[in-house]
């Protein structure tokens, strides 16, 4: 069974969920920042870490990274399409948080649709749902579907920054839309919702309208 903590971290409200299973073997996803509380709730729960994984390589998704693989010394996962973005500031948007250089940090495995990353009795889906940035990707784990900024509680991410594409993003959430069953959607911002609640009454999905959030 996937349980989580989500720990909203950072000036952006980034939510960093740690995903566990029943015997406490671990994956963090978005260690945005905050990286001493992260580490000190790995610690208070005596989770065993094995990866840290990314929705997509922004600034505020990122920062705490190295700090936690360091704590931990988790292996470091990446969407492929994104890896460029590590090195490249204009397109992590390091600017924002006041930096001018590439992330010095290199992941050990980069992630493609459809991939499976196992850790423990988890596993988890990668579907690549690109237009926030080329790579933004999607993990699904049991009921669990961690959508980065590409789907939101009623809104969904922007596509105005550097990799951004409006027809992409309406895309990756029609495949969301013809995902069987239901989730419980954890994404990057704000609360969580379920994806039968945002197929309901998110203006976003299955719909030529058009909105951006973070």
């Amino acid at each position: 069974m996937a349980n989580y903590i989500c720990m909203p971290v950072g000036r952006m409200g980034v939510n960093c969920y740690i995903v566990y299973d029943d015997d406490r073997q671990a994956v963090v996803v978005d260690p945005g920042s905050d990286s001493e509380r992260i580490i000190n709730a790995i610690k208070k729960y005596n989770f065993k870490v094995i990866y840290v994984m990314l929705t997509h390589v922004h600034f505020d998704h990122i920062l705490a990274a190295g700090d936690v693989i360091a704590g931990t010394g988790a292996k470091f996962l990446v969407p492929k399409d994104d890896e460029a973005a590590l090195y490249d500031p204009d397109r992590s948007l390091m600017y924002f948080a006041g930096q001018n250089t590439e992330l010095n940090i290199k992941p050990d495995r980069l992630l493609s649709d459809e991939d499976t990353v196992k850790a423990g009795k988890l596993e988890i889906r990668v579907v690549h749902t690109p237009g926030h940035t080329p790579g933004s990707s999607c993990y699904i784990c049991g009921n669990l579907l961690i959508s980065g900024d590409t789907l939101f509680a009623g809104s969904i991410g922007r596509t105005d920054f550097p990799g951004g594409d409006s027809a992409a993003i309406m895309c990756s959430l029609n495949r969301l839309s013809e995902l069987e069953g239901d989730y419980t959607v954890l994404p990057g911002h704000g609360p969580s919702t379920t994806l039968a609640e945002e197929k309901r009454g998110n203006p976003y999905m299955n719909s030529s309208g058009y909105g951006f959030d973070y």
